[in-house]
């Protein structure tokens, strides 16, 4: 069986297969193949221009680099996700000596639409891996001809403009500890860590961004988490690592869904109050510090509050009416008391915006 591309030959390189797998669908080619059988594909160093790929080999890529340690240290698990797509002028079904059940594949003018890193990676492996280690390593392909070759171009020209990447907040719901908060009866809304929901089931619904910041602050003895969880990229890094003693500070097996309400509720009282000062306090002077760390703020007026209570569901202090009565009055001598101390370490008027978000001055002021 051939089957081949209308357009003229390419001149691209041949390649042969012997796929463990292999179908011809309405697209074109679908294949699983031993790593090993790619590995002469981008073999050499001008691959990039034999392949007419997009780009040549990001050896520099932080993601090329986390692809070729998941290839040397977890080869089984390299070809479970992500196809890499060839195009080519002509495809042949070659039968093998032992009939066409172990047929081969001959692709002619090959060109590599989209996967010349995971093939650059295959082959740098092959060269210096031990063929056994490689054996079981599968991936898949799709060879492409004709008007389908040409469709699969135009679209992962482009695929980047609707492709929405997953973030280190997409992640959390593997978490262990996540997930038992989502599955917990709530008394009041739901705890929703996903990325692109607004409410729950209850209408309330606390956000992972709220709970993080809500978090941080009852963390201690400074504020590094709370000035980590300041920013959205401060955010990302502290999702990023679930093993990490930071986020394993905030979301440990203790944490209760009555913890995380009570440490909500402060903080968005906390926040409220800072958003109901006069502009005058906000933004003049060394109040800047109120619009550009507001996050030191809350963390250091909520430290009145039992730290150690928060997820206890057996707490003898009175949450609600101290929420309710006792934040506010808390926030606004945290207030005066830093900005006050801003003032005193540095007099001089300055780059307010650049200076009150850095955690060096924060430490400073709470010192």
């Amino acid at each position: 069986m051939t089957v081949h591309s209308p357009i003229m030959a390419s001149s691209g390189p041949s390649l042969w297969l012997r796929p463990l797998r292999k179908a011809l669908m309405t697209r074109g080619w679908s294949v699983e193949v031993p790593v090993t059988e790619l590995a002469v594909l981008a073999a050499g160093t001008d691959a990039a221009r034999s392949l007419r790929a997009h780009r040549g080999f990001l050896y520099d890529s932080d993601r090329t680099a986390a692809l070729a340690r998941l290839l040397e240290e977890s080869p089984e698990d390299f070809g479970a996700v992500g196809t890499i797509v060839l195009g080519a002028d002509e495809v042949n079904l070659v039968p093998g000596a032992s009939g066409p059940f172990a047929a081969h594949l001959r692709a002619e003018g090959v060109e590599c639409i989209d996967g010349l890193q995971r093939l650059r990676v295959i082959a740098a492996a092959c060269a210096v891996m031990d063929p056994s280690m490689l054996a079981n390593t599968i991936v898949r392909l799709e060879i492409l001809v004709g008007a389908e070759r040409e469709r699969a171009r135009r679209l992962h020209d482009t695929a980047d403009r609707f492709t929405n990447l997953r973030t280190a907040q997409d992640r959390l719901v593997r978490c262990p500890n996540i997930a038992r908060l989502m599955n917990a009866n709530w008394e009041r809304g739901s705890f929703e860590p996903r990325r692109g929901m607004t409410s729950g089931p209850n209408g309330l619904s606390y956000s992972m961004v709220d709970v993080t910041r809500a978090l941080a602050c009852f963390s201690g003895p400074g504020p590094q988490l709370a000035h980590e969880a300041s920013t959205p990229e401060g955010m990302e890094i502290l999702w990023g690592d679930q093993t990490s003693t930071s986020y394993r500070t905030l979301f440990h097996s203790g944490m209760e869904p009555v913890g995380i309400a009570r440490a909500a509720e402060a903080w968005w009282m906390a926040n409220k109050t800072l958003e109901e000062l006069p502009l005058s306090r906000r933004s003049c002077g060394h109040g800047h510090l109120v619009k550009y760390a507001p996050q030191l703020i809350c963390w250091e007026a909520l430290r009145f509050l039992p730290h150690d209570e928060l997820h206890s569901p057996a707490s003898t202090f009175h949450w609600d009416e101290a929420i309710r009565t006792s934040v506010r009055d808390a926030v606004l001598a945290a207030t005066d008391r830093l900005i006050a101390r801003y003032e005193f370490l540095i007099p001089k008027k300055h780059h307010y915006v650049t200076k009150a978000p850095q955690l060096s001055l924060w430490e400073s002021l709470v010192d």
